[in-house]
């Protein structure tokens, strides 16, 4: 007070501004709180309390003083501008309206009152008012930048992706160190499907602002479509760090690590989304992405109904709980699902895939003649969605035995989906040379140091797309026995990459230790039985396990399945595969892996005392399933039961690309399917040449 009555308000005012705008808001709010205590009608130092309240945050103190300063100078412009954002931001998005337009009237050639007005109409949906009004806007002030990004936002909700980029672009030429602005139009340019230019946008504006959280989180944006997921993991992660409330950053994380195979992580992240927006569509669709992996299904359908429920047009949940019916053998759900789907939304492709994957397609078929329309404009689509598309048509033609058709576009899925993953044949050589040199009987006799005598486990193994699904719905039926699906819990404990652990001479060989993971794994299935008394893994590619089943595992059953490697690796190159199976997607690649299976299940025949395994040739299966079946469950020590011979009647949850195939009594039109491609798949006939399981 003594600093007030030795100066005029006025020059204490100014000086009260000049802290403002020195950044000094604490000397700054002492001046104003000083100036009304000793002249409560000062209006301006009532506003500037206001603003200041507001740049801290306290919008309810903002709001308290700038309502005072409008009710002392009812039309001042200024007062009433900036009190409509503080309106907006205590939600009060009516109030708004009226102090913007009373903001208008007050001052009408103001562009930034149009602008203010605007957001308060865009706040209460009312769009077409909002866009008027920054449209008034640009009309007084052409490179008025705010109400240019707010025009962009406005075309961005409307789905007109072209004119959002144009406006972001302008309002960024206008000020280019504007990081809203910047991440602003590379979401559009993402949604538009053009990730060069996102990509060059990011990659300027990072060097103004390396360490803003949004430009980091739309980095990872980035590399997860460009499928560099360690890269994505990164952003994302970068984003968290600087900024631990941005729900973006997790939900991209749990997207991360649902494609690394690894769900349980994936849900960790998406719950932490949900914690911090408790109203996201989508954290609710990636957790129920997320639990529907770790098999539980009817979490799934809860958090992707809670997702349409918050956003009715959440297209991707409904897309998924198609999905979860089609596993549950209930075709009928799926493809009422999908054709709703396919009429009324953004995923009209994928829904139109998904109906050609449901059915076997014949030429009048609208989800096929759809696709075919689409053909001229694939290359405009992201690569994702480019990969599915191909992979869809292609068994669309495959179905009318159009097979030149359907060769050319299982290719083009192929070498799209190779160049954006990442996988080194030589190491599975050199993984393949390390387990055949390693793994043998004295290993054996240390590991068996460490075994669990449970008789609970039947794995069925051998090459994808071998027959290994039609086995395990086989043995499902039965009724003491549980299918489980594949599933990775043994893999995780005991494989690096193509590596096992217990071959690293660092590996620690404590039995302890190794029986408390086998155990780890048996508690995990035995939960998955639940009254059964055995359960299935149906992982194929535990055929590099084998010896270590054995050794840990002595009283598990282990059936092996062997088929035609031609009709074997056709049926993996002409699939598109969720996380796995990266081997598939050249053919040169392909057969190479076929050769390292070959080489390590003869290594285990010779290794291996006979009956440690059992093999069955799917040719065989299909020629004589009564035969071949009850061979199998003789095996498994358990009596025969009839229900295995109907084993397509089953209702269980089947995840793989045999899905439909095993709602169906057996056929044996894919044996030697193959040879209709013979002429294409050379490259891989050459590098097969005669490898064959001979046992």
């Amino acid at each position: 007070m003594n600093q007030i009555r030795q100066i005029s308000i006025p020059d204490a005012y100014n000086a009260g501004m000049s802290d403002y705008q020195n950044g000094a808001l604490k000397k700054a709010l002492l001046i104003f709180s000083k100036i009304i205590k000793a002249d409560p009608t000062h209006a301006h130092s009532h506003h500037m309390l206001g603003v200041i309240a507001a740049n801290t945050n306290q919008y309810e103190a903002a709001s308290k003083a700038m309502s005072e300063a409008i009710r002392l100078q009812p039309n001042n412009p200024e007062f009433l501008s900036n009190f409509v954002e503080v309106l907006r931001k205590v939600n009060k998005p009516e109030k708004a309206i009226e102090i913007g337009k009373r903001a208008v009237k007050a001052n009408p050639s103001k562009a930034s009152a149009h602008s203010n007005l605007g957001l308060a109409f865009y706040d209460c949906e009312d769009l077409i008012e909002a866009e008027a009004s920054q449209r008034r806007a640009i009309s007084l002030n052409p490179d008025y930048d705010p109400a240019l990004n707010n025009l962009g936002s406005i075309a961005f909700d409307n789905e007109e992706y072209e004119e959002a980029i144009k406006f972001y672009r302008a309002a960024l030429n206008v000020n280019p160190s504007s990081m809203e602005f910047s991440n602003n139009l590379i979401i559009a340019l993402i949604q538009n499907e053009n990730l060069s230019d996102a990509r060059e946008i990011a990659n300027s504006a990072i060097k103004l602002q390396p360490n803003d959280p949004k430009l980091q989180n739309n980095i990872g944006k980035i590399a997860l479509l460009d499928n560099d997921l360690d890269a994505a993991e990164v952003a994302f992660r970068n984003s968290i760090s600087t900024s631990e409330d941005e729900p973006d950053a997790y939900l991209g994380l749990s997207k991360v690590m649902y494609k690394k195979g690894q769900p349980q992580l994936s849900l960790i992240e998406a719950e932490k989304a949900l914690r911090i927006k408790p109203e996201s569509a989508l954290a609710h669709y990636q957790i129920g992405k997320a639990k529907a992996d770790l098999g539980d299904i009817e979490s799934g359908f809860i958090h992707y109904g809670k997702s349409i429920e918050i956003k009715p047009d959440m297209y991707a949940s409904k897309m998924e709980i198609g999905h979860l019916h089609m596993e549950q053998g209930d075709f009928d759900k799926a493809r009422t699902i999908f054709q709703e789907v396919s009429e009324i939304s953004s995923e009209i492709i994928n829904a139109h895939c998904a109906l050609v994957r449901l059915d076997k397609m014949t030429a009048d078929n609208p989800a096929f003649l759809a696709l075919e329309a689409e053909l001229p404009n694939v290359d405009e689509f992201n690569s994702e969605k480019a990969i599915g598309f191909h992979y869809a048509i292609g068994k669309a033609y495959d179905d009318l035995k159009q097979y030149e058709n359907a060769f050319k576009h299982f290719e083009k899925g192929a070498n799209k989906k190779r160049g954006i993953i990442k996988y080194d044949a030589d190491a599975l050589d050199k993984s393949t040379d390390e387990m055949i040199k390693s793994f043998d009987k004295e290993m054996i006799l240390k590991l068996r140091k460490s075994a669990v005598l449970s008789d609970q486990s039947i794995f069925v193994v051998g090459m994808p797309r071998s027959g290994t699904t039609l086995t395990e719905s086989i043995l499902d039926s039965h009724p003491k026995i549980m299918g489980a699906g594949e599933l990775h819990q043994l893999r995780s404990l005991f494989m690096k990459g193509h590596n096992l652990d217990i071959l690293n001479k660092s590996f620690n060989h404590d039995t302890v230790e190794i029986t408390r993971k086998i155990e780890s794994y048996l508690n995990y299935t035995k939960e998955l039985a639940q009254d059964m008394s055995h359960v299935v893994d149906k992982m194929p590619a535990n055929f590099q396990l084998i010896g270590l089943v054995h050794a840990l595992m002595p009283n598990a059953k282990i059936i092996h399945i062997a088929r035609n490697p031609f009709d074997t690796c056709l049926s993996n190159f002409t699939r598109l595969f969720g996380r796995s199976q990266l081997h598939s997607y050249d053919q040169v690649e392909l057969g190479r892996f076929f050769n390292n299976y070959v080489r390590l299940m003869n290594h285990w025949k010779a290794l291996l005392p006979e009956g440690s395994f059992h093999t069955v040739h799917y040719e065989n299966l299909v020629d004589d399933i009564d035969i071949e079946a009850r061979k199998i469950i003789s095996f498994c020590g358990l009596e025969w039961d009839e229900n295995c011979l109907e084993f397509y009647r089953s209702k269980r949850r089947v995840r793989t690309a045999s899905v439909s195939q095993v709602r169906k009594p057996l056929y044996n039109t894919s044996k030697e399917k193959w040879k209709v491609y013979e002429e294409q798949l050379q490259p891989l006939v050459s590098t097969i040449g005669n490898n064959r399981i001979k046992f």
